[in-house]
């Protein structure tokens, strides 16, 4: 979800580096988001922390979650300032684990109980071999000023990906990475087309959210519209139509060809045939959505700004709305236990909610 918090902040702040005719309406979203969500927080022209350890805090556990992911009966949760906690309880207590950055962390994911990967700004990887304990820097690029906001480890091959289409890659199971060129495959039409072209113009929009199916296809959901599909391991891309001309900030896929996509002013957009047709579905609410998770029942839970939570039973058909608070909310995961962990600006906690 670290892509939300990120962007915006970028297209605020850094004037000289966006397009205007791109970014303007998303320049005025961010002020808001900004001012209303994370006021206490700021960006600027910043000294490489990459290479400096994070401070421990005994409030840790109370500070800017941007991302969650489950490590066995372990839950571990990723956000400001370089910040890993681990809960064993099903987010009952949390506490804090060293690692070798202060960099904002906006990403994670576990391929087993044990070896894990977190991503973040200065383009920062890192990777723990024992579910979370010791954490130690694979690779940080903080003169590119391109972070990563998610990252994905199956196998041998795994990806990162972040800003202005910066694409990372792994062929050792996440032992080493290296940047990687963010193919678009092409039909013969539009490959000659490009052709004619006197200075074809690079993919260079945020690449929000990869997520993977059970058949092995990955999905990429990003700025301004974009949703890419992978059916070779994520070596070439497909552009699928795209339902919205909004950023999106996150895909899960469902079983079979389902999936949803979700991202600006409460939009969800649900697909039976792998992302070739979008349907758009009421959600009730126009705040921006942030992240979503599949319980063992079907249930799908997304969250949101302003303490937005949606459930659906239905596979993605129909959503509830529930907005139990204001907190704003910017990841979800289930437990092994299937409980649900939420998290947000205040941190992270189980969450009952009626029907689930």
């Amino acid at each position: 979800m670290g892509g939300v918090f990120y962007r915006l902040k970028m297209d605020f702040f850094n004037k000289q580096t966006f397009q205007f005719c791109r970014n303007l309406i998303q320049v005025l979203l961010s002020a808001l988001f900004l001012v209303s969500v994370f006021s206490s927080l700021t960006f600027a022209a910043q000294p490489d922390l990459s290479e400096r350890a994070t401070i421990m805090m005994p409030r840790s556990s109370k500070t800017l979650i941007l991302d969650l992911a489950i490590a066995g009966g372990r839950t571990v949760a990723v956000g400001w300032r370089g910040h890993i906690l681990l809960s064993d309880d099903d987010g009952t207590n949390w506490r804090q684990v060293k690692t070798p950055t202060r960099d904002m962390l906006t990403g994670i994911y576990f391929a087993d109980d044990k070896r894990g990967w977190a991503v973040g700004h200065s383009a920062v990887i890192l990777a723990t071999e024992d579910g979370g304990e010791t954490w130690n820097l694979q690779s940080s690029a903080p003169a590119e000023e391109r972070p990563l906001f998610d990252v994905i480890v199956i196998g041998e091959y795994g990806f990162a990906v972040g800003a202005y289409a910066k694409f990372m890659v792994t062929h050792n199971g996440g032992k080493s990475w290296q940047p990687s060129e963010f193919i678009i495959r092409q039909d013969e039409a539009e490959a000659n087309k490009e052709l004619d072209d006197e200075e074809p113009l690079p993919f260079d929009y945020h690449l929000n959210s990869i997520a993977r199916s059970v058949a092995g296809i990955y999905y990429i959901a990003a700025e301004a519209g974009f949703i890419f599909r992978s059916d070779d391991g994520g070596h070439t891309w497909q552009e699928l139509p795209s339902p919205y001309g909004g950023s999106l900030f996150g895909v899960l896929p469902l079983d079979g060809e389902k999936l949803i996509v979700y991202g600006l002013r409460g939009h969800i957009f649900r697909s039976e045939n792998g992302g070739q047709n979008w349907e758009p579905i009421e959600t009730g609410t126009t705040s921006l959505l942030t992240d979503a998770a599949t319980l063992k029942n079907g249930s799908i839970i997304v969250t949101g700004m302003g303490g937005v939570i949606l459930s659906s039973a239905d596979k993605g058909k129909s959503f509830t709305l529930r907005q139990p608070n204001r907190i704003s909310l910017t990841s979800v995961v289930k437990t092994k236990s299937d409980a649900l962990i939420i998290a947000g600006e205040r941190g992270a906690k189980f969450v009952d909610l009626p029907g689930n």
